[in-house]
């Protein structure tokens, strides 16, 4: 040690080699809204629309599974399929070449799609990112509309002139146009004309598809080499489509297309839609690359669109719509304000209680390397900055001053005048500071070691938030066991012979500096004699009370007898002592929680766990949320939706814009309307909110919620979650559901089980999902000369009244989508059971030949390593115990088959796997803790008496979390993970 504190130089050099190189590193770090945490894992998605579940299940997802299990490396694969949307998870071993793997993967699907339903749209693979951050992954969105402009052609001019000129940014990924599709050649059959005649649709439908399309004549050897002959498509216009000839089955006169059909070209038939202030938009989103700092790229991309919206015709407004960046920004402004009033007040503290000016000097010079080192090693480890990290570093710089505060404690009182005394000065007494440096650097930094252990998504999600802090404290401990002794022994002057005037300003100084320390009269000796006597005896009194003070503590966290489950009523064959009481209890539970169950039982009754779905009220907009049941038409929606912007126009002078989601699909329809700022504490937010809750009141068939500036108001919402479940697994749907209806059956005898579901959905879907199922007589289709293809030709415009598995085709120098659609509106069921169809010379309706059904089915289904999961979910009249023991009873009495599992209850708040993994790293935690205490004070009884102070914290933690309703989520246990180590460090 002594060698190495009179090396100056070598000392020196390195500390200026920190900041030279913390700043470039600083300036060159990459700065991102959230960290690269691309999990070992890959999703497939595709869209059908107006398809169930079930279908897409067989058609879509089972075929994609069959290519994964394809690839290595493959640990399990789950799927969801959903009405119009197939979705295939891919979780790849830990150390797997996840990317290797996604494009030999999209080889795969490239070959498969080729005999995929034409209507179905590209799959999309995509990276999986932790729930939490999902949100982050967008960096800029803008919208654009017009109000004179079709959004077919928007959308041209969208992609001429900004789509183009942005995608040349460096840094720039990709540039996604949402909301508007290209353009449609629709042709509107006049069905009931066309069954009359005895034509086919699909038949007349292939004729064209063929017509438009390059068709191949064969080829021609010219001069030794060959040339393919090509024969272009035959339509140049919509009136050369309409004056197609078609023939007349069994005849040879011909009809054109145009005597039983529409021909035009038009907007797709959205089933999807988005509108700022009654106007279409569309959606304008960027993709930034991997590891290309965030706030240069934002700027400069923001700049070039300040440009282009200079430029835009006055019909089109172009406005920003999110900007992930602002986020990080005021992040970055947080750490660069709390830094300056944290090194301010550091200055202040130390120079008012050390009464040295080089005390805040050289501490203020410890905490900017610790921070500059730290980001040096970030960077080399390859992490970037961004939300994540910069939580880390806030919370390491308040906790680097205390390595450097006691450092500085220990060697600087009694710092001799001559260096080599200084150097044998400090060899003596920097050693004492060890242990209580090292004791308070490892527990908070023992508390991450068990993320090492914990699930992949927890440990991905924690860990750049503790090796940000991690690598802060350890850099303290090298910079405070080095930095400060160096600054003690080379940079505090030697004092020599100074002129009177320099001699008499410093005097002045010492001695303002040392006002507090000067000599005290008998009467300051006398108070400060009776504060000591007062604090003396504040300590023998708690010691005389301790017996009071323990239990207080215990009551104030809680006797947790709110945990322990109701009993059967079955015990009361067995009454006794124990059972009286019990029963007294849980007649009474809530009155004696109320009063023994101290802050856990309000924790446990009032805090939001797991990743939750509510949100601090918003005081600047009205949000109008329109649910109406599954398979509305999207008209339907839209008219609702119009009347609520209708609503909002009529306060225009109020508000800034209205924006309008519409989705068929999903049912659903939304407007939001912002308001000015200057109008936010007028009465016309409050009379738009008060007139759109009686416009929700009066519109029927539907859910309606309004809510805003603290109100919520809703119509429609009734009923809720059942109170009991069993979960069913196999490899076998058809006999998963035929096992749900016997399990039903079962239920049903006990007299206080009611509402048995087995269609239940996951979670918060929504399960009012219905299709119509046709189930043809193979032997009445016989003998009418009918078969199943032909019939589904016959019908298929009545089912899906806009048909399109011809895909897209070239119109007229576009590509656009080619579409057959029904000139009926809509068809009810009795029209489509009776009504008289001809194919070829046989008349027929289809209740002659099946029967149609309207059946409720699966919202979802999913499937984990080709193992369905159904849901039988059921409501008890009677305490919720006996309830879950009447399907313990049924399920253990259910004659399971063979490769089926049948389970009870409940998933856990974040999932089984999940819960076990979030206990495991707080028991670890905790033993790592004690271990690392344990090794320092070479004693293990000691430690466990220190551990007694994280139910202290807890109290904390619990009273934030009620104080601020606060939801506790994975961030949520971070936090806790870090108040065990700064607990124990206290």
């Amino acid at each position: 040690m002594n060698e190495l504190f009179r090396r100056k130089y070598l000392i020196s050099m390195f500390y200026l080699a920190v900041v030279a190189v913390g700043v470039m590193v600083w300036q060159r770090i990459p700065v991102e809204m959230s960290p690269d945490m691309q999990l070992p894992s890959v999703t497939v998605s595709y869209l059908w629309s107006r398809t169930s579940p079930e279908v897409v299940e067989q058609e879509i997802t089972r075929r994609v599974e069959q290519q994964v299990r394809r690839l290595r490396d493959v640990e399990r694969v789950t799927s969801v399929s959903n009405e119009g949307r197939s979705s295939v998870t891919v979780y790849f071993h830990k150390h797997a070449p996840v990317d290797f793997r996604s494009v030999e993967l999209q080889e795969y699907l490239r070959v498969l799609e080729e005999s995929l339903p034409p209507s179905v749209q590209p799959g999309r693979v995509s990276h999986r990112v932790p729930q939490e951050l999902q949100g982050m992954q967008t960096f800029l969105v803008y919208s654009i509309n017009s109000r004179e402009r079709m959004p077919s052609e928007l959308l041209d001019f969208t992609r001429r002139n900004i789509k183009l000129p942005m995608l040349g940014i460096r840094g720039i990924a990709g540039v996604e146009l949402e909301g508007v599709r290209d353009q449609a050649l629709l042709i509107d059959f006049d069905v009931p004309a066309a069954e009359r005649l005895g034509i086919s649709t699909t038949g007349a439908m292939r004729q064209v598809n063929e017509r438009l399309s390059w068709r191949s004549a064969g080829y021609r050897e010219h001069g030794g080499q060959r040339y393919s002959l090509m024969v272009p498509p035959m339509f140049g216009n919509t009136s050369d489509i309409t004056a197609m000839p078609v023939s007349l089955p069994g005849s040879e006169r011909q009809i054109l297309l145009g005597d039983i059909a529409q021909v035009r070209v038009g907007d797709y038939p959205e089933r999807t839609a988005r509108r700022i202030n009654g106007n279409p938009a569309l959606t304008i989103r960027f993709e930034r690359e991997t590891g290309v700092d965030a706030l240069d790229l934002a700027e400069t991309v923001i700049a070039r669109m300040d440009e282009i919206a200079a430029t835009l015709p006055p019909d089109i407004h172009l406005q920003i719509e999110r900007d992930a960046t602002e986020e990080l920004r005021e992040e970055l402004a947080a750490l660069e304000r709390q830094a300056l009033i944290s090194l301010f007040a550091v200055f202040l503290v130390l120079l008012l209680f050390i009464r040295k000016v080089r005390a805040p000097l050289v501490i203020l010079g410890s905490i900017l390397f610790s921070l500059l080192f730290s980001v040096i090693m970030l960077h080399i480890m390859g992490y970037t900055i961004n939300v994540i990290t910069l939580a880390g570093l806030t919370i390491a710089l308040g906790m680097i001053i205390d390595n450097a505060v006691v450092v500085f404690e220990h060697v600087n009182p009694g710092l001799p005048l001559a260096r080599q005394a200084r150097i044998e000065h400090v060899r003596r007494h920097l050693p004492h500071v060890l242990v209580p440096v090292f004791g308070s650097t490892l527990t908070t930094v023992g508390i991450f070691i068990p993320l090492l252990f914990a699930m992949e998504e927890v440990r991905m999600f924690l860990m750049p938030l503790g090796m940000a802090l991690t690598l802060t404290l350890l850099a303290s401990v090298l910079i405070s066991l080095t930095w400060i002794p160096y600054a003690l022994i080379w940079l505090v002057r030697i004092p020599h012979a100074q002129s009177p005037s320099t001699h008499t300003h410093r005097s002045k100084l010492a001695g303002r500096l040392r006002f507090f320390a000067r000599p005290q009269p008998p009467s300051s000796r006398k108070k400060r004699f009776r504060w000591t006597r007062i604090s003396l005896g504040f300590f023998a009194w708690r010691h005389r009370l301790r017996w009071l003070i323990y239990p207080a503590m215990v009551l104030l966290i809680g006797v947790p007898l709110y945990l322990i489950p109701e009993p059967e009523p079955a015990d009361e064959d067995e009454p006794g002592r124990l059972y009286e009481w019990s029963r007294y209890y849980f007649d009474n539970d809530d009155v004696i929680n109320r009063y023994i169950g101290g802050i856990g039982y309000r924790f446990h009754r009032g805090v939001r766990f797991g990743e939750g779905w509510a949100g601090w009220p918003v005081y600047d907009h009205v949000t109008v949320t329109v649910r109406p049941p599954i398979g509305t038409p999207f008209e339907e929606i839209d008219k609702i939706i119009r009347q609520f912007e209708t609503l909002a126009g009529s306060f225009e002078h109020a508000i800034t814009y209205y924006e309008s989601h519409i989705n068929e699909q999903g049912a659903f329809g939304r407007v939001e309307i912002y308001f000015r700022e200057e109008y936010l504490n007028r009465a016309d937010p409050f009379r738009l909110y008060g007139q759109a809750a009686y416009l929700a009141a009066r519109t029927g068939n539907t859910r309606i919620s309004v809510s805003g500036f603290g109100e919520s108001f809703g119509t429609g919402y009734g009923g809720g979650m059942m109170q009991h479940r069993i979960t069913l697994t196999g490899f076998s749907y058809d006999q998963l559901e035929a096992s749900a209806e016997e399990l039903r059956r079962r239920l049903l005898r006990h007299r206080r089980v009611q509402e048995v579901d087995i269609n239940q959905a996951m979670m918060f879907w929504r399960d009012d999902l219905y299709q119509y199922v046709l189930r043809p007589d193979d032997d009445r289709m016989t003998t009418r000369g009918l078969s199943r293809p032909a019939v589904l030709h016959a019908v298929q415009l009545d089912i899906n009244r806009e048909h399109s598995p011809y895909g897209r085709i070239e119109f007229g120098g576009t590509q656009m989508y080619l579409i057959a659609r029904n000139l009926r509106d809509r068809e009810y069921m009795e029209d489509f059971l009776h009504v008289p169809r001809r194919m070829g010379s046989t008349v027929f309706t289809v209740a002659d030949i099946g029967e149609l059904t309207r059946e409720r089915t699966l919202p979802q289904i999913r499937r984990e390593d080709q193992m369905y999961t159904r849901i039988v979910a059921f409501d008890f009249l009677g305490p919720s115990r006996l309830g879950q023991s009447v399907a313990e009873e049924v399920v253990e009495t259910f004659p399971v088959p063979p490769g089926m599992s049948v389970t009870t209850g409940f998933r856990g708040w974040f999932g089984a796997e999940e819960d076990r993994s979030l206990l495991l790293i707080f028991l670890m935690a905790m033993l790592s803790v004690w271990m690392i205490i344990s090794a320092l004070l070479e004693r293990w009884r000691d430690p466990l008496v220190i551990l007694l102070a994280i139910p202290l914290g807890g109290i904390g933690i619990m009273a934030g979390a009620l104080y601020h309703d606060l939801q506790f989520d994975r961030s949520a246990m971070a936090g806790a993970l870090l108040v065990m180590g700064v607990v124990v460090n206290n």
